[in-house]
This record gives structure tokens, sequence and C-alpha cells, in this order.
């Protein structure tokens, strides 16, 4: 095996390993974000009472004041186990979630490598167009394979009931009876917008690693890069989550009402029903993608 091989699979295991563990630790998180972001859980940004009954503020109606967020996190995180069954409750869809990080994370690595040198051979001098374009083929291409692992996550995530109501391989039954492998596939389109979060990531990433060079070792460069290009890249594609959120909530409700039925008739609605603000609601002052800020980042360096 050359050093070449070697250093991917080093690259390689050090992002799966990142994702999982840094799933494992904000699960939590994403759990009250998911909440946040829908409209029939008792914990969204728009909803005065939580799980038992009380007066709950929205995180998004006072962003300026931590104390507020923290309290209000505290009283939902309080709620959420006094009703679901304690500490369990906070890693609901764990499972699904664990698999498609590791999963995907070993799959972007793969395609996004083929994508850049197949793409550098035609445009080499572009490394803008380059960066871009294989971070989102490869970003789509992992949105895709991973989508029914996420519907079925947020569909735990949004199912308040005690722990032992809902497993994996039941919600799994539930959907396919439902809607065959359609329900599998809420929210791809959502997704597939949202793969563009890859390609301007790494257009920051390079820009930044390469300034950063003149101040910084080769390990604090890829660390400062890679943590600065996340999180903008998360923030400015967060409304494609929350959409995306929508578009899969139906499968809890039990309404069928399909009124998030599609990406522009939901990017409407959200915007004609609780203003442009709603594409960043409370969730994101949790954390965009949480997990993901967690992960090493020799993920996403250059296998030399």
């Amino acid at each position: 095996m050359s050093a070449k091989e070697v250093s991917s699979l080093v690259h390689l295991s050090a992002g799966a390993t990142g994702g999982f563990v840094g799933t494992i630790l904000t699960s939590p998180l994403e759990l009250l974000k998911t909440r946040q972001q829908s409209t029939v859980s008792n914990y969204s940004a728009t909803s005065e009472t939580n799980g038992l009954g009380s007066v709950r503020h929205s995180a998004a109606s006072n962003p300026t004041r931590p104390s507020a967020l923290w309290r209000q996190y505290k009283a939902d995180y309080k709620s959420i186990m006094g009703k679901e069954g304690g500490l369990r409750s906070l890693y609901k869809g764990l499972t699904p979630s664990v698999a498609a990080v590791v999963t995907s994370k070993g799959l972007f690595f793969f395609f996004n490598a083929k994508f850049r040198q197949q793409i550098t051979r035609h445009i080499s001098n572009q490394g803008h167009v380059v960066h871009l374009t294989s971070g989102t083929l490869a970003g789509v291409i992992c949105a895709l394979s991973m989508n029914p692992f996420w519907v079925v996550k947020t569909k735990l995530q949004l199912d308040e009931h005690k722990c032992s109501r809902s497993t994996v391989v039941q919600t799994v039954r539930d959907m396919w009876r439902a809607e065959r492998h359609r329900a599998f596939f809420r929210g791809s389109s959502a997704s597939i917008v949202g793969s563009l979060e890859f390609g301007i990531y790494f257009l920051l990433y390079e820009d930044l690693k390469r300034s950063l060079s003149k101040y910084m070792g080769p390990m604090s460069q890829v660390a400062v890069a890679s943590m600065v290009s996340k999180i903008v890249a998360s923030t400015i594609m967060y409304p494609t989550e929350v959409v995306r959120t929508r578009m899969r909530e139906d499968l809890v409700s039990h309404k069928h009402s399909r009124k998030y039925n599609n990406l522009l008739r939901t990017c409407l609605l959200i915007y004609l029903e609780e203003g442009g603000k709603a594409f960043y609601g409370a969730g994101s002052y949790i954390s965009p993608r949480p997990s993901h800020s967690l992960s090493p980042p020799f993920l996403f360096t250059r296998a030399r």
C-alpha cells in the first residue's frame, strides 16, 4: 500500500471516528433543534407551551439574551426527559444518525476526490470552480443515498411518546406501510439544494488555509480554516434544514395533509405564514449542524 493510500485511510478513519463521537455528543442538541424547526412539535419555535403544558418563550423571539435562551433550553430538556423517559429520550434517532454520518463521510471523501480529479483534468487553472463543483456533486450523492436514514431520524426525534413506543425497525415498517419507498425520500429536494453547503465549505476552506499559512503551522491552519468554513457554510444553507424538516413532519402528525409537499411550496408557505426569520428558527441558535462542527478537519484535507 502506497503512502498516499495510507494517508487517505488515516483521513477517512479520522473523519468517520469524529463523526461518530460528534453525533453522540450533540444528539440532544439535534433533538431540540429538529423539534424547534417543526410545526407539529410541542417544542417548536412557534409553540407557546412545552410538553408539560408550561409556558415557553420562543428562543427566536429574544435571540440577544443568552441567559434567557439557556433557561428555555433547560426547561425544554427537563420537560422532554420528564414526559418521554429520562435521559434516554434525548438520544432519539441516534442509531440512524450514527449510521448516516459515518457512512456519508466515507462516501463524501471518496466521491469528492474522484470528482476533483476528473474536473481538474479539464479546468485545472480554476481552483475555485473545482472545489465548489466537486464538493457539491459529492454532497448530492451523499444526500440522496443517506436520505432514508435522515428521514427515519427525523421521525423518531419528532415522536414525543415514551422511548419504548417507537424503535427504528417499527418506524421503518410504519413508513413503508404509509407511503412505500416515497416516505424515505421526503425532503430529498431540499437535501439536494443543501448540498451546496459542501461546495461553499471547500471554496472557503482552501482560501482560508492559504491565507492562514503566513501566520500558523499546518495543523492550526487546517483546524481553524475547517471550523470557520463549516460555520459559515452551515449558516448560509441552514434554511434548507428548516425546509427539509417541514417536508418530513407529516410522517409524525398522522394528518396526511401534505401541506409541505414540495420544495417551492414549502419555502413560500414558511415565508408567507411566518416571515423570513422562520428560516433561521430557534434551532439555529443552538448550533447549525452541531455534530458536523465537532468532526475533525482531517477528513477535508487532501491526501498527500
